[in-house]
């Protein structure tokens, strides 16, 4: 009996080592999926910090010291980046909501004209007309950490506003200034005096021009069209495995036979499998709007995204087809590039929080572009015109996929 488990076992040995290449995907698969979620991961819990700092642009409209001031305290901040010029020409407004309309830049922080002078001319009676900073964020960033970058931010703008105010009522109160300036740091570290001094300075929040501003993202907006893509790409192994099984069977032998070109071929084989796509991305879709009250904003610009993110998803799977001889072979790639594509374009693991190389490979995957296509649509309410880019890019990949798998294509094995 242990010669027969013996034989036995050396004869799967052999076949496995036979198919080498769908051998190494099994090694491949793990160290992949290892690799880009630990490197994606390693924010998570320090966005923010010393290591992963948040960038904010900086548009200093003002002028005055207080402001400058303000400026200079928040860059001695641990895990903030401030950032007052973009290609060697200081910041506008307009600049600075474009950076982030295009998910450059995740937030701003605007000093109005006439700041600095307001806060000193009113320093005795601060709710009469009050200074105001605009911190202008990008609808999809996530609220956990803006809400803890925003406490930061605004509590360094008060701080300063209440160090240029206690001198003037120091003054009035006691008719000199001398001894209190080396005193301010010591005062503030009462938190009822921080309290006081949070009237004197409106901080608004607001988002870009022309950007859904009347509600927030929700884990629904989030998770929806991440998940969903997610789910379109693993058709790749269902398309991938039917051209193969098709040519095991000698089917697609037999309809090669038939008076019809390859590509017309190629067409009808992927046809049914772009549909189901497509019916996919609709039960995704009304599960969110049903079941969590999700809003899909303009609806022809979710169409176009999701056709050009099906057709995508199809160019993917004939090029695994085309690449793959065996079962195995089929089934590990597909489930390697499934995982791995999604994880590193966003949709395990928002990509603010990822390594600054990793932002930049997450733009080599199609998830990645689909993603910010739909985050466009449902989050930031934009229209058709404002995903065409998205669009472009996308059956971009499509294209490239497609013309790969018809080279690499054998359609006589």
């Amino acid at each position: 009996m242990i010669r027969q488990i013996i034989a036995i076992t050396l004869k799967e040995l052999k076949v496995l080592w036979l198919d080498r290449e769908a051998l190494a995907l099994l090694f491949a698969m793990p160290m992949f999926f290892i690799l880009v979620m630990s490197f994606a991961l390693e924010g998570v819990f320090e966005a923010g910090s010393k290591g992963h700092p948040i960038e904010i642009l900086v548009v200093h409209q003002d002028g005055g010291r207080l402001a400058e001031q303000a400026i200079a305290d928040l860059k001695r901040m641990e895990g903030l980046i401030l950032i007052e010029t973009y290609e060697g020409i200081p910041l506008s407004s307009d600049k600075a909501e474009q950076l982030i309309g295009r998910g450059v830049y995740p937030l701003a922080l605007l000093f109005p004209e006439g700041y600095t002078e307001q806060i000193l001319k009113n320093a005795n009676d601060p709710k009469k007309g009050k200074a105001i900073v605009y911190l202008i964020s990008d609808p999809a960033m996530n609220l956990q950490l803006l809400a803890t970058v925003k406490g930061a931010v605004q509590g360094a703008i008060e701080r300063r506003v209440l160090l240029a105010r206690i001198p003037q009522r120091l003054k009035e109160m006691f008719g000199t200034l001398g001894g209190t300036e080396g005193q301010l740091d010591n005062m503030l570290e009462d938190p009822n005096i921080s309290e006081r001094g949070r009237s004197g300075v409106d901080f608004i929040h607001t988002f870009p021009k022309g950007f859904n501003a009347g509600r927030r993202p929700t884990a629904t907006e989030q998770n929806v069209p991440a998940y969903t893509i997610f789910g379109v790409f693993f058709i790749v192994l269902t398309l991938a495995s039917s051209f193969l099984q098709e040519k095991k069977d000698g089917t697609f032998q037999r309809i090669l036979a038939a008076p019809l070109s390859k590509t017309a071929l190629l067409i009808g084989k992927l046809l049914p499998y772009y549909l189901v796509n497509l019916i996919q991305i609709a039960m995704m879709f009304c599960i969110g709007v049903v079941v969590f009250g999700m809003k899909l904003g303009h609806l022809p610009a979710l169409v176009i995204v999701s056709l050009a993110l099906a057709a995508a998803a199809n160019g993917l799977g004939l090029l695994v087809a085309a690449l793959g001889k065996t079962e195995p072979q089929v089934n590990g790639l597909s489930v390697l590039l499934a995982i791995t594509l999604s994880a590193l374009g966003g949709m395990m693991v928002p990509t603010f929080i990822m390594p600054d190389l990793m932002k930049t490979l997450s733009l080599f995957t199609p998830h990645a572009w689909a993603l910010v296509g739909y985050h466009d649509i449902i989050i930031r309410g934009l229209g058709m015109k404002d995903v065409l880019t998205e669009v472009a890019i996308l059956l971009g990949f499509a294209s490239f996929f497609f013309v790969i798998a018809l080279w690499r294509f054998r359609f006589n094995e």
